[in-house]
């Protein structure tokens, strides 16, 4: 059986699959969030509630990204005008999840700058990776725009950037899921005493964590398996 873009029985159903586990992960972490801690209304002098963060980075840096990474796979490019308006709404999903994660960013940084006293900054390891994580996406962005979209690079130039387009694109999505694998580990942890226990919330922060799994490892499948060829004289199924 051969994995290719333009066997569409085949690349559409690996791709709903794909597409279940991220939704699980995105609506789990929104019922974890209301369910166990405490909902995302507004707190007097505290910025942007801190439980919007692990929702708007799941949302954003994990489940939009990945399927903006997958839109040239989804929707084949017939030509290239059809190619060109699909650089542009990779481009338009890739800056909507920017601000998604812009946002989230500064729920955790409020929640620690305006906090009494302050607590500090960028000390755990999930800050780290996430740092990165969003600090990549960011030149990523601004460069793939530059270089694929307007004002464009050479041919020649573009050639030499596409395969590190294509792999720091993936590498952010890792980085992204590991940073939130460690991050909902961190709150469950810091904030529920039974944890240990087996508790329901733990249950429900673990299988986030395999869903987020999940998805990651589909999405870098999809990139990295099917091709995108359109055999000679092959018709779509």
């Amino acid at each position: 059986m051969e994995l290719n873009i333009y066997n569409r029985r085949l690349f559409l159903g690996s791709f709903l699959l794909v597409e279940a586990t991220g939704l699980l992960a995105v609506v789990m972490t929104i019922a974890w969030v209301f369910e166990f801690k405490g909902g995302v209304a507004p707190k007097p002098d505290m910025g942007i509630n801190f439980n919007w963060h692990p929702i708007l980075m799941t949302l954003g840096l994990i489940f939009l990204y990945g399927n903006g990474a997958l839109i040239y796979r989804v929707i084949p490019p017939r030509n290239d005008s059809h190619k060109l308006g699909l650089k542009i709404g990779h481009a338009v999903v890739m800056m909507i999840t920017f601000i998604i994660m812009v946002i989230g960013l500064q729920a955790a940084f409020d929640s620690h700058n305006l906090a009494t006293p302050p607590k500090p900054n960028l000390y755990t390891l999930h800050s780290w990776i996430g740092l990165i994580a969003a600090l990549l996406f960011g030149f990523q962005w601004a460069l793939g725009f530059s270089a694929f979209l307007f004002p464009k690079f050479s041919p020649e130039i573009r050639a030499i950037l596409m395969p590190f387009h294509q792999y720091f694109g993936s590498s952010i999505l890792c980085l992204a899921v590991a940073a939130a694998l460690m991050g909902h580990l961190e709150k469950a942890i810091w904030s529920n005493k039974a944890y240990s226990q087996k508790d329901s919330e733990s249950m429900v922060v673990n299988f986030i964590g395999v869903f987020l799994v999940l998805f990651v490892m589909g999405v870098t499948f999809l990139l990295s398996k099917f091709s995108k060829e359109n055999p000679a004289g092959h018709r779509a199924v």
